[in-house]
């Protein structure tokens, strides 16, 4: 692009090759001498637009997620880089970190480019293990940029479905889980002690239920908060990754009016009302099974009466 300043007043100038930065163009003058004339006082100005800095930013996985499984669905937006290179960072229970290079994706055969990468990495081929990653992608190029995110892969996860209408009992609904054989689920209490005598089993098998109702009213427990842990087991006995849990409200079926005491009565359940009702139609019933003894009595007394 040529553009062309005019110099107010007729005064005439030498100038010397120089290039002024200006955001992302740069400002070339022409290097010709200039010798003043009565007829022009022009000056050649040329504008080069220099390339954008690349950029990265990874859509996916977002921070902090939890991917179940160990695939890991990646999602990439990138700008003027000419390649992208991938580092995935597994970090052990004791902090130890371990790298891995991913193989770099070229994003233009010339030169570079903008746009979306998506793939999927398999972490059985860098470990193989659940556990904490870091993901990190620099997009190459002069002033590069890098973006990162940090994750969880997790071999199963669950999720309280609803609660039973009678009894407040929790229900637990199983996600996928790939890998995953069993789990044993147990309800703590905020004191930590376990609600079950064992814990509950629920199979994951192919063709096997994923809803499991825990029985918390069978134990009387009372109202509060309860904590579900889930345990998860492969088809050899081991435990696969961590347990998961959640934190529950738990709402007691209300009581009987009338107290289980062992009795005859209490077996029966019966209400105060029905106890009310029960007690005098009993009463009734005494009352005349009294009355026809007493008159069989004075029956048999005045016969004997006459006897004599």
């Amino acid at each position: 692009m040529k553009k062309t300043a005019k110099l107010l007043g007729g005064v005439g100038l030498a100038l010397g090759m120089a290039i002024i930065p200006f955001g992302a163009y740069a400002v070339t003058y022409d290097p010709t001498p200039y010798v003043e004339s009565p007829d022009s006082a022009d000056v050649t100005v040329e504008l080069v637009v220099v390339g954008e800095t690349p950029a990265v930013t990874i859509q996916s996985p977002s921070d902090g997620e939890n991917i179940i499984g160990l695939n890991i669905p990646v999602k990439t937006f990138y700008s003027d880089t000419a390649r992208l290179v991938y580092e995935l960072i597994y970090i052990d229970s004791d902090g130890t970190r371990t790298t891995y290079d991913l193989p770099p994706v070229p994003t233009s055969e010339t030169g570079t480019a903008s746009g979306t990468y998506e793939t999927t990495i398999d972490a059985r081929l860098y470990g193989g293990k659940y556990g904490d990653y870091i993901l990190n992608v620099r997009a190459d190029g002069a002033g590069s940029t890098t973006d990162s995110v940090a994750f969880k892969l997790i071999s199963f996860d669950f999720i309280v479905k609803g609660t039973e209408e009678n009894t407040g009992d929790p229900i637990v609904t199983v996600l996928e889980a790939p890998g995953v054989y069993k789990s044993l689920f147990q309800v703590f209490d905020e004191a930590g002690n376990a609600i079950f005598d064992e814990p509950i089993e629920l199979v994951l098998n192919e063709g096997a239920a994923t809803d499991l109702t825990l029985p918390l009213s069978k134990y009387g427990v009372p109202s509060g908060k309860y904590t579900i842990v889930a345990t998860p087991y492969d088809e050899s006995g081991e435990i696969i990754g961590v347990n998961r849990s959640r934190t529950i409200d738990y709402v007691a079926p209300e009581a009987p009016d009338v107290p289980d005491t062992g009795s005859i009565f209490g077996g029966l359940a019966l209400s105060k009302s029905d106890l009310v009702s029960t007690g005098l139609a009993l009463l009734f019933v005494c009352a005349f099974f009294g009355v026809m003894i007493i008159v069989k009595r004075n029956k048999s007394h005045s016969k004997n009466s006459r006897r004599r």
